[in-house]
């Protein structure tokens, strides 16, 4: 084949064309008997770009509606709102679980928050802890309180993905942070309450946080549940962190503006080296006493059974009348 086009199943170059769909060329691979399209992931009809564009759509706080007239004037096609939120949740996986290794370059003092939100009729808690210094995000829990131990959670994550515990860390006066702090970091680390922040540039920060806060608030409004709301709060702080850019980083994320080795830069990225699910139906084996029934079913010569002949149904039969000369007389 020309242009040297490879099999994305099985990677063989033994394919020819196979049409068109929809103005889109399809291939077909000889070797594996499958047909494809370039630029698709394996199982998948739409391109990468398409789905990078929606989720950077879905994360900077475009509704469901909006990304789909977006992606109809962009690209030609209307795609369902369902099979874009499921777009999200399945690349959202990917993207978190790619960055569970990952281990920011962070300055000594983190600043802490937490924000209230009603969804669904009732109050859930935003705990967030940001690097004074990077900007990065290195924790946000989603919670339904705001106790001691939602606190202590979200400070061992953060201390988790850092790999070290800060020198000082910045909260308001919610008496959680107190023992939730002492518990994950103890002494080594200095904890600063004040009613509003008394350091200019940390109150900066949360401003700032705050304001793009109101993307992540756009998304959160759409959470049937609460797994579903945890897996999209992680996904958004991955968006944060390595894709969102930020002015007083030089409109650069602060994952890239560390100088490290990023998993990925963008969500096309994410996307194409998603990982493949397939699903492989067990092997069945076959009933080998129902396949000779039939099979000796099929070799009998069809016989036509012959019925007797049956009375009709709603008539009498006629009473026996005698007609001999002797009972006339």
């Amino acid at each position: 084949m020309e242009n040297n086009i490879l099999c994305k199943y099985c990677g063989s170059p033994n394919v020819v064309k196979f049409g068109t769909f929809q103005g889109i060329q399809r291939y077909w691979c000889k070797d594996c008997k499958r047909k494809f399209v370039l630029g698709t992931l394996p199982k998948m009809k739409t391109d990468v770009k398409i789905i990078s564009a929606a989720l950077s759509c879905y994360f900077g706080g475009m509704p469901l509606d909006a990304i789909q007239r977006h992606l109809h004037q962009q690209f030609g096609t209307y795609y369902s709102e369902m099979g874009i939120y499921n777009w999200v949740k399945r690349f959202s996986k990917e993207a978190v679980e790619r960055i569970k290794d990952f281990h920011p370059i962070v300055g000594d003092t983190w600043i802490a928050d937490e924000t209230v939100l009603r969804v669904g009729g009732k109050k859930v808690w935003f705990f967030d802890v940001i690097d004074e210094k990077t900007r990065y995000l290195l924790a946000s829990r989603l919670t339904e309180s705001r106790a001691t131990k939602e606190a202590a959670l979200v400070m061992n994550e953060a201390k988790r993905r850092a790999g070290k515990s800060p020198k000082r860390i910045l909260t308001d006066k919610m008496g959680a942070y107190i023992d939730g702090i002492e518990l994950v970091f103890g002494a080594d680390t200095k904890h600063i309450q004040s009613t509003p922040f008394t350091d200019v540039n940390s109150t900066n920060i949360i401003e700032r946080f705050q304001g793009t806060l109101k993307d992540r608030t756009k998304i959160v409004r759409g959470f049937k549940s609460m797994k579903t709301g945890e897996l999209l709060t992680d996904a958004w702080l991955v968006h944060y962190n390595f894709f969102k850019e930020h002015e007083t980083l030089g409109n650069i994320p602060p994952a890239q503006k560390m100088g490290i080795p990023t998993p990925f830069r963008n969500w096309a990225e994410v996307v194409s080296r998603a990982k493949v699910i397939w699903h492989v139906k067990p092997s069945v084996k076959p009933n080998l006493t129902s396949f000779t029934r039939l099979k000796s079913m099929l070799q009998k010569p069809i016989v036509k059974r012959k019925h007797p002949k049956r009375k009709p149904k709603g008539l009498k039969q006629r009473a026996f009348i005698q007609t001999s000369v002797t009972t006339l007389k």
